[in-house]
């Protein structure tokens, strides 16, 4: 039986490639840099530099990232606090009662009543870019 796959993106090269369905890290077959492949959780509090993955990230309500730079290319749920600047190749979502600081770039963005956003600036290029277009990608 053939396994699923998946098409991702190289965050440091931009080549997309298939990869398995149930993969969680792997290595660019372009660049041969590492890659995180898999869809990250916080639950916690989260202090990095840089948080990248060609998954999706959610951020839960107790959840907490303080970061320069995060990139999600799955999307990005923000039930919690989210300090840093988000490059996403899918949705955005900030949910009601969450705190967002720092600019966001995605080909949407989601935004409920009663979140609080604090700075940042928002850019959403129409939909004929890919992610390897936008800008600061």
């Amino acid at each position: 039986m053939a396994q699923a796959q998946r098409t991702v993106q190289c965050y440091h090269c931009r080549h997309r490639f298939p990869v398995g369905a149930r993969a969680m890290t792997l290595s660019c077959p372009k660049c041969s840099k590492a890659l995180r492949v898999d869809d990250i959780i916080i639950k916690t509090v989260e202090a990095v530099r840089k948080l990248q993955t060609c998954g999706s990230l959610t951020v839960t309500k107790k959840g907490r990232i303080i970061a320069q730079h995060v990139e999600a290319h799955g999307g990005v749920e923000c039930e919690g606090i989210m300090e840093a600047n988000v490059l996403s190749g899918g949705p955005v979502r900030i949910a009601a009662k969450s705190h967002w600081k720092g600019d966001c770039r995605a080909p949407s963005v989601s935004i409920e009543p009663g979140c609080v956003i604090t700075g940042g600036m928002f850019v959403i290029p129409d939909n004929t870019l890919g992610l390897a277009d936008l800008p600061g990608a």
